[in-house]
């Protein structure tokens, strides 16, 4: 923790049943810890999947929403690290953009905002 970054080393043994849950909750508890003290989720790595359910934590709904906005404009096929960063996954439609061709929808069943 010297230069600002946690990097905990939680020790479990795999082959006792429910042991893998506590470590993972153990860290969790780790991150809100980090985030209520003015810290951050992440440093110099990214969010992937095992910080992705915690965005919340330090994010709004406003801003998970803003930034998934942000990615769909420059990753519209949803190609860059797939169901990755973002707790609830959202189609680029849902979020307001949305593609017309032809006069028609793509997504004609998703309420528009």
């Amino acid at each position: 923790a010297g230069d600002g970054n946690l990097h905990p080393l939680i020790l479990y043994d795999a082959n006792k049943p429910g042991e893998i849950e506590k470590a993972e909750a153990f860290g969790a508890d780790i991150l809100r810890c980090c985030v209520e003290l003015g810290g951050v989720l992440t440093g110099e790595h990214g969010v992937g999947i095992e910080k992705r359910d915690l965005m919340p934590e330090m994010f709004t709904e406003i801003d998970l929403n803003q930034q998934q906005r942000l990615k769909c404009a420059f990753d519209a096929e949803g190609l860059l690290n797939p169901g990755k960063v973002f707790p609830t996954l959202h189609r680029c439609a849902e979020l307001g953009r949305v593609h017309v061709h032809a006069g028609k929808l793509a997504f004609p069943d998703i309420p528009r905002f």
